[in-house]
């Protein structure tokens, strides 16, 4: 429990972090998104909520793939949700989406509710042990929401982490179905 713990820390520093950077204007720092350049497809495999399949790799092969990483109790998670689901649902060629949410098992009922009451159009899953402990397919995920967009191979092209806009959401997307990581 001390990893949810510093988890929640984290990701409530963050938040207030980026209350505090939004009040002073714009940042001069580094840009939260990051390329990456894997070779390999990432393999996942998660159970959805409410019995409504599996979200996994062998799922969303074929198809541009978004996966965010949420917690039910982070505002900044909610508005990237609402988003997800706007481009989820106008976005030419379809994409698959899925969102895991880092809480532990005990909050399965809560995280249902949450998922219920959003009416997400795409599977939402409880992360496993080895996700919250940084050892899952995707790695360490420092913050919430994070969002990391797959190529139809599967393989990771983009991750950036906080709110992030629809118009980054789609150029992301778009690169990742072209075969060009984002960014470039």
């Amino acid at each position: 429990m001390g990893v949810l713990r510093s988890f929640r820390a984290s990701a409530v520093f963050a938040l207030w972090a980026g209350a505090l950077a939004a009040a002073c204007g714009p940042s001069s720092g580094p840009p939260l998104s990051q390329v990456t350049a894997t070779r390999a497809a990432v393999s996942f495999d998660y159970p959805a909520m409410g019995g409504s399949g599996r979200l996994s790799s062998e799922s969303t092969r074929g198809r541009v793939t978004v996966i965010v990483f949420i917690t039910t109790y982070d505002l900044g998670s909610q508005l990237v949700l609402r988003e997800l689901i706007d481009l989820v649902h106008s976005h030419e060629p379809r994409i698959n989406v899925g969102a895991i949410v880092l809480e532990p098992p005990r909050n399965a009922p809560l995280v249902q509710a949450f998922s219920d009451t959003l009416e997400l159009p795409f599977p939402a899953a409880l992360a496993d042990t080895a996700t919250l402990e940084a050892r899952g397919p995707f790695g360490e995920v420092r913050a919430v929401p994070t969002l990391v967009v797959l190529d139809p191979v599967g393989r990771e092209t983009w991750r950036q982490s906080g709110v992030v806009s629809v118009e980054e959401m789609t150029r992301a997307v778009d690169r990742a179905q072209r075969g060009a990581p984002a960014g470039r």
